[in-house]
């Protein structure tokens, strides 16, 4: 999660996004994610910071995960048609026990099965690839032992991995957790909530008309089912904009930064106690499905889209 102040001008872009895509746009969410807000005077200043720290051991108290992919010449000479660039990231800064359904979310967008542990113990390596859907590059890091000093800010973020990744590709989406206020108008509406944000303004709208393309919206007929989805304000403690966020950190200086409320998260999967249990049950009976499969599908079609240069 990020912590910043925009200009005038992203104000300004920020407010044409949510007018094209016929979102409400909510100013200042300070205090909307009280982990992270708790977290900011123990979390340490970096990554290298956190990996330094004796106590906290890799394999022991956190992971990281991550995949890229060849890059073939970019070269495109036919006359009918122009081939996708494919080149967008896949981010969850803050998975694991963290922001819990980040890291499973990552992964199913990047085009990879979920697949539970082996009778080791062990997790599986993702190899298995989803049919029809393009592969992407990921980073995640992941707590597997949740604690605010796990927590590193996305724009303090030093990964090596993470700003190769990143910074090998055009665009990238970064996936988080928080806690909208219980008063707050949104939550009168619904508690599944997506807050959208970053530098990639394109991005940004494709996100938002393909999150109401799925049916992810507040004009859901079923109570249960309705979703807040909002473009941040400058003014809002989750905007994502600044470039010194991870996922701003790409070949073109922009992203989008989806953050998704517990409710949300928890809504995904039928067993949200642990990761073992998240990857088992993904999208399985009819409520997650209908919520994963929509979150999942909304963000695979609005980054294809976005990679083919359309705008929503």
């Amino acid at each position: 999660m990020t912590f910043t102040s925009g200009t005038s001008r992203r104000t300004l872009l920020t407010s044409v996004a949510a007018a094209a895509a016929g979102l409400p746009l909510i100013g200042d969410l300070a205090g909307n994610a009280p982990a992270a807000a708790a977290a900011t005077t123990t979390e340490p200043a970096s990554n290298a910071v956190l990996y330094s720290k004796a106590e906290y051991q890799e394999g022991v108290h956190w992971m990281r995960r991550f995949r890229t992919h060849p890059r073939p010449e970019l070269s495109d000479n036919l006359r009918h048609a122009t081939e996708p660039v494919r080149s967008t990231a896949v981010l969850a800064p803050h998975g694991g026990g963290i922001e819990a359904g980040t890291s499973e979310l990552c992964l199913a967008i990047a085009g990879y099965v979920l697949l539970a542990e082996d009778e080791a113990g062990t997790v599986t390596p993702e190899q298995a690839v989803v049919p029809g859907v393009p592969q992407r590059d990921y980073w995640m890091f992941e707590g597997l032992a949740s604690s605010s000093e796990l927590h590193v800010t996305s724009t303090h973020c030093d990964d090596p991995a993470a700003l190769a990744v990143c910074s090998r590709n055009l665009y990238a989406v970064s996936l988080h957790g928080f806690a909208p206020k219980p008063d707050s108008p949104e939550s009168a509406v619904s508690d599944k909530q997506i807050l959208i944000g970053g530098r990639d303004q394109r991005l940004m709208r494709n996100l938002a008309a393909s999150f109401a393309a799925h049916g992810l919206t507040a004009g859901q007929a079923d109570p249960a089912r309705k979703v807040v989805v909002t473009v941040a304000g400058q003014d809002s403690a989750l905007n994502g904009d600044d470039p010194a966020n991870i996922v701003n950190r790409t070949a073109t200086g922009a992203g989008a930064q989806l953050e998704i409320s517990t409710a949300l998260r928890r809504a995904m999967f039928g067993d949200f106690s642990g990761a073992p249990a998240r990857r088992r049950t993904a999208g399985s009976g009819t409520e997650p499905a209908h919520f994963w499969n929509a979150f999942v599908g909304a963000v695979r079609q609005a980054v294809d889209r976005h990679e083919r240069g359309l705008a929503a």
